[in-house]
This record gives structure tokens, sequence and C-alpha cells, in this order.
């Protein structure tokens, strides 16, 4: 059925296609002991089945399949940063670019980060409650974000929240930089840019 409509994003399924091979194999060997297939014919079917579906497996390893790209998002951060300005990810899903290409957000403090993925046992670590990411912020000049593409619906957390309020509030937009499938925006109080 995930031919015809998909139901999951294809790269994160990728591994599976070990085991319908296995399962392919399985079959093919069980039809040529219960039925008088050649093995010539069976091996065949095997290639055949594995051509067909070879051009769709090297499509979804291109970069083009890709919604984002977190390893474009990471040199943005680090052309529009520089060190002391802080980091934030809007939302808090997005910190992919730093979990991916570490070292390119060197020198910049994670304004909202409580906890890291690994010692949380979580996807993307644990953030901070709203007032303590509010009182991080404004200690900053300058903030770099890692955003959703425009367009997105907007998280509705406290976290978030407060987030998109103390940008609107206190910082000025000083510059965009638009990778696939994210925004990487620089923020400076007046005069910082």
């Amino acid at each position: 059925m995930s031919y015809l409509h998909p139901l999951y994003v294809d790269r994160y399924v990728l591994y599976a296609y070990v085991g319908l091979a296995l399962l392919i194999g399985a079959r093919l060997d069980a039809l040529s002991r219960t039925v008088a297939v050649p093995r010539a014919l069976a091996g065949g079917l095997a290639v055949a089945a594995v051509a067909a579906l070879l051009p769709y497996s090297l499509q979804l390893r291109t970069p083009q399949s890709r919604l984002d790209d977190t390893l474009a998002a990471a040199p943005a951060v680090r052309e529009l940063g520089r060190p002391g300005d802080g980091v934030l990810f809007l939302p808090a899903r997005r910190r992919e670019p730093i979990m991916s290409s570490p070292e390119d957000f060197r020198g910049l403090r994670e304004l909202a980060l409580a906890r890291h993925a690994i010692p949380s046992g979580t996807l993307h670590g644990i953030e901070l409650p709203a007032p303590r990411i509010r009182a991080r912020m404004l200690t900053a000049g300058r903030i770099v974000t890692v955003n959703d593409p425009p367009g997105q619906p907007l998280d509705d957390t406290p976290q978030e929240r407060v987030k998109r309020e103390v940008l609107a509030e206190h910082f000025h937009r000083c510059a965009v930089r638009d990778v696939t499938g994210m925004r990487i925006v620089l923020y400076g109080r007046a005069g910082r840019c």
C-alpha cells in the first residue's frame, strides 16, 4: 500500500528492504521446490525484482529526495553566527543540524536547552521552562535561529511562544538564509546586526 500512498517517510524504512529481499528469496526458493521452476528462472525473477526496485531505491538516496537539508543548514548558521551569539531552534525539533554538524555551532550558546539528547534519553533533548528561556534570550545581543520553512504551522508550546515573543519584542531581523526545508535567521538587538 505504501507504494500507492506513502505511510512512512521512505528513508526511515530503507533497512526493511533487506527483510523484503529475504522474504522474496525464501518464497522463490519454496516455489522452486514445489513447482517445477528451473533455478535459472527463479534467479531471473529475483534479478527482475531487484532491477524493478533499483531506480526507486537509488532516488531515495539523492539530496533531492529530502524534505530538508540539515547539512546545508549548519554552514548557514556558521556563516551568520559568530562566537558568543545565541542559537535557538524554532521549533525545538529543528535541532537536527547541530546533531549532524556540531562543529558548525562551536562558539554559539544554546539558549533553550536544559539537557542534551543522549543524557535525557530523548531525540532532541529537553528545553528549559519558558521563563528561563526568556531570561537567557534577554542576555544575548545576537541570536541565530534555525526555523521551519515559511508557511508551516507554529508550535503552540509555552517555550515556542516565548521564543517568538522575545524575538519580536526585543530583536530585529538582520539576515535570512533559506536552505532546503529550513530557514536560518540572524536576529540582533538595535545596532547589533
